[in-house]
């Protein structure tokens, strides 16, 4: 009796966890893989506006959270950047091999907007140093927000993971800041975050010595009244080490090649663990739908 007892309380603090959100400008919460961020750290630019976030669940290597705000004011200034930020060590990229990423998510508001939906890297020469490189993809420019930029103009195109970015570059401090912006809104991505990396390290000569410390995907506003981002899923991993020579696999309902290495799939999971088939399957194929694959790398 005292075990069922304390099984009940723990799966009811947990419920309450997620239905609990964060209003207060550091506000976070944690689950085994990330940290959720409310993040107001430009809210002193608004003349009015508050921000709340919250998590929705988490389940593996996946996690499904929300973010609620409306800001006035400074409509060139961001006011804040809820996210969530996957937890890992400071790593060299010559030593990533990939960092598979999934995201699922929807925007709905009243009114006008001014925002970015992005994901947002950071890179330091050591592992414990200041930032010095920060790389941002931005998945949706809403109502004409625009990236960092010496020029104001696009210093390259190019396509990575099946979508199309301009590429632009400038700086904020004492940091350089390389922005892929997609040509439309992309609202469901799967793809390898390490690709944006190797075209800087081919196109613009970075430095594969860098090391990547943080990992992180959420909004940016600037402006716009009652805005909810909806993240229904998303998960990432830095995996290390050799890449998987594997290159069997099928192509889900996503559209998106999935390599037969659960590292790779839908939803990633770095200990391959037999959820991540459970969620690979269903997620990409659909209930009942079992493909013809073989699972090679499953241990």
């Amino acid at each position: 009796m005292k075990t069922l007892f304390a099984v009940t309380v723990s799966a009811a603090a947990l419920s309450a966890a997620f239905a609990a959100d964060f209003c207060d400008q550091w506000g976070t919460a944690t689950t085994d893989n990330y940290i959720i961020y409310n993040n107001l750290w430009g809210e002193s630019y608004a003349t009015s506006g508050s921000q709340c976030t919250g998590l929705d669940s988490s389940s593996g290597s996946t996690v499904a959270w929300h973010t609620n705000w409306t800001w006035e004011g400074a409509s060139s200034s961001v006011k804040s950047y809820a996210n969530a930020a996957l937890q890992f060590d400071a790593v060299q990229l010559s030593s990533v091999s990939s960092i598979p990423t999934t995201i699922k998510y929807t925007v709905t508001y009243s009114g006008t907007i001014v925002a970015d939906v992005s994901y947002d890297l950071f890179t330091s020469s050591t592992s414990t140093g200041d930032n010095e490189f920060e790389i941002m993809i931005w998945l949706a420019a809403l109502g004409g927000a625009g990236p960092i930029s010496s020029t104001g103009s696009a210093i390259d195109t190019t396509t990575i993971a099946g979508n199309s970015f301009s590429v632009y570059s400038g700086t904020n401090g004492d940091t350089t800041v390389y922005s892929f912006v997609a040509s439309s809104e992309i609202d469901s991505f799967s793809g390898d975050l390490m690709d944006f990396f190797t075209y800087l390290m081919d196109s613009q000569s970075f430095d594969s010595s860098q090391y990547l410390n943080t990992v992180q995907c959420g909004t940016e506003p600037f402006t716009g009244e009652d805005v909810t981002l909806t993240v229904s899923s998303f998960s990432a991993v830095v995996n290390t080490g050799a890449s998987s020579s594997s290159t069997t696999g099928t192509t889900g309902n996503d559209g998106t090649f999935h390599d037969d290495c659960c590292a790779e799939m839908c939803y990633s999971c770095p200990s391959c663990a037999y959820v991540s088939v459970v969620r690979f399957l269903s997620e990409c194929f659909g209930v009942g739908e079992i493909p013809d694959i073989t699972l090679s790398k499953l241990r």
